[in-house]
């Protein structure tokens, strides 16, 4: 086998195109590179190659969680989670809010400020009338920033309790944790910080399928 130097940054590169556009140019790039081998050795390289890519990029999940501040921990804490995921979003951010206190009110500044750089915000929020600390989101809601509210007639019991962020359809935070002083500080809570396209884009779809299902109304 003659050896040869390949660009490695622009053999992946061109190996994650063939996997969208289902061509085969890494493995003429293996060919020009490495003369000699057999059509089947080339593709055991590539198949190799894609396992190991694989299982860089699989799904990542991490503990999140509240404790008391005196509790010494190795997770990461909620409030560090949220504001790092908000802060950080780029293109669009998913929120629930069972319950949301004037705590959270830098964190609401950073939201609002987020849909008018262009950043897509959906915020789900229960029975919103009783809830007084939605009102800039409500002041600021338009293209960039809208709410949906849950609130059944039916069934005065039923609630949205469900306290997720989910950003860039990339990352997502399931936790217990409400958006208050206690969900972030005082209380026991537990949740898990979920990096995956996959989780992330199946959050969003249960959401959409709930809008037009009208389990959800956007507030005009």
């Amino acid at each position: 086998m003659s050896g040869g130097n390949i660009n490695k940054e622009l053999f992946f590169s061109t190996l994650k195109s063939d996997l969208a556009n289902g061509t085969n140019n890494s493995t003429s790039m293996l060919k020009r590179s490495f003369l000699g081998l057999s059509d089947d050795n080339y593709e055991s390289i590539v198949e190799l190659v894609l396992d190991a890519i694989n299982k860089q990029e699989a799904d990542k999940v991490s503990l999140v969680a509240t404790t008391p501040p005196s509790f010494s921990i190795s997770a990461k804490t909620t409030m560090n989670a949220v504001q790092s995921m908000i802060n950080e979003a780029e293109r669009n951010i998913l929120i629930t809010g069972y319950s949301l206190s004037s705590y959270f009110a830098d964190l609401v500044d950073t939201i609002v400020s987020k849909s008018q750089q262009g950043v897509f915000v959906k915020f789900f929020v229960n029975d919103i009338e009783n809830q007084s600390s939605f009102d800039k989101i409500l002041r600021y809601r338009g293209r960039f920033l809208k709410v949906y509210n849950y609130k059944q007639e039916d069934d005065k019991m039923a609630a949205l309790h469900a306290k997720v962020i989910s950003v860039d359809q990339e990352k997502t935070l399931i936790t217990s944790a409400n958006l208050s002083y206690h969900g972030q500080q005082g209380n026991i809570e537990l949740g898990t910080l979920i990096e995956s396209k996959d989780i992330a884009k199946q959050i969003d779809d249960i959401f959409t399928k709930l809008i037009f299902s009208k389990v959800f109304y956007e507030l005009d």
